[in-house]
């Protein structure tokens, strides 16, 4: 990847994409010290916000329109961040140094972070679905739930899931259809994607497994099958592309004076020794961060992240720490399928991931035990007893 050097007075940045990691990237930006002009675009007309409530509190209502906002709306005055929110960016414009906006403006710029994040994997068969990703598609959503009627769900991943413990709990009728043998499997595994099956089923969800093809429904459909990074304007720009923007651990990509940063990236991460994509909200907020700071002209390398997420389905909290790498070996710590419990994920006798239900404690500890890439045995895991802060001692 190619370095940039340190940022003046009069330099312009430019950020497109205004998600979570597109926010943080100007917040890093400031706090390394860089002084110039800074402008965020995103396609949205509303201000950056907090996309994991739309799938969870949003959606259920608890979590107003008022509490989605990543930060109040004069800081970005106090800052001096430029916004051109509700506008698309269709080229980033690398041989003249502006990016191209849908209308035909253009904005210049000397430093570019590209943060355009993912969009939802789409069905083209079903041409009618409905699918979750930016808040208009989320009020849609709540308030064809809160009508009441049925409605049927393909993919039982985070998103069909927790989507379906809110219909469920609003008195609607679920139907769940997933292609492989238990929910949230390739994240999860077997056993605790079977006790998910079990919660669901508990709750009224009619969840059919190992379907083969997407079912013809008069019902209301989401489809919640994953996601794809938004790498068009990426791709078109000449930068490498491989399953997202491929970068450095300080974000740059393969153009001088561009970095990347968020759910469009597969980064480089030192603690595991790989790329990889992470699509998760907490890791697009620190990698942004990150990225502005190297943007900046900090020649620190961030410390190692461990990516962290959250799932709330019924009375349930799920918290998850790993990388979603594979995994050859489970511990359970607690008694499987009586939460709390947690169960830890190991590769060749080496901790590599953690799920935790009602347990963010003990998540928590074995977040740091792995970022701090301390060794710890399968019998201090297993053991109730053993405080897993003593490893990091």
């Amino acid at each position: 990847m190619v370095a940039s050097p340190s940022a003046g007075a009069g330099t312009k940045a430019v950020i497109v994409g205004a998600g979570p990691a597109g926010d943080a990237v100007w917040g890093g930006l400031r706090d390394g010290g860089f002084d110039g002009q800074i402008t965020l675009i995103g396609s949205e007309g509303e201000l950056p916000y907090e996309r994991p409530h739309l799938s969870k509190g949003y959606l259920m209502g608890t979590v107003p329109h008022s509490r989605i906002g990543l930060r109040p709306a004069a800081q970005y005055r106090d800052f001096g961040i430029d916004l051109m929110l509700g506008h698309r960016v269709v080229d980033l414009g690398l041989e003249h140094r502006a990016v191209v906006i849908e209308n035909g403006d253009t904005v210049a710029w000397d430093r570019l972070c590209i943060a355009t994040g993912s969009d939802a994997r789409r069905l083209p068969e079903l041409p009618d679905a409905i699918y979750l990703r930016e808040l208009p598609e989320a009020e849609s959503l709540r308030m064809l739930i809160d009508r009441g009627g049925g409605l049927d769900i393909i993919g039982a991943g985070f998103i069909g899931c927790e989507v379906a413990a809110v219909a469920r709990q609003k008195g609607g009728e679920v139907h769940v259809h997933e292609a492989l043998a238990q929910p949230l499997l390739r994240v999860l595994g077997p056993e605790l994607g079977a006790y998910f099956a079990d919660v669901h089923r508990s709750h009224g969800v009619e969840l059919q497994l190992n379907v083969t093809s997407a079912p013809r429904s008069e019902r209301p459909t989401l489809v919640g099958v994953g996601s794809v990074p938004r790498t068009e304007l990426a791709e078109r720009a000449g930068l490498e592309v491989d399953r997202g923007v491929v970068v450095d651990e300080r974000g740059g990509t393969s153009a001088p004076d561009v970095f990347a940063a968020g759910d469009v990236t597969r980064f480089f991460s030192p603690l595991y020794d790989a790329h990889i994509r992470v699509e998760h909200f907490q890791t697009a907020q620190r990698q942004g961060y990150a990225v502005g700071v190297a943007i900046a002209g900090d020649a620190e390398l961030p410390p190692d992240e461990v990516p962290w997420f959250w799932s709330d389905q019924y009375d349930l909290n799920l918290q998850y720490a790993g990388a979603g790498l594979p995994w050859d070996r489970t511990i359970t710590r607690g008694q499987f399928g009586k939460p709390p419990f947690t169960v830890f994920y190991m590769q060749s006798s080496k901790l590599i991931a953690v799920a935790g239900i009602n347990d963010h404690h003990h998540v928590a500890r074995a977040r740091r035990v792995m970022a701090a890439r301390k060794t710890v045995t399968e019998q201090q895991l297993a053991d109730p007893g053993f405080d897993l802060r003593r490893v990091l001692a």
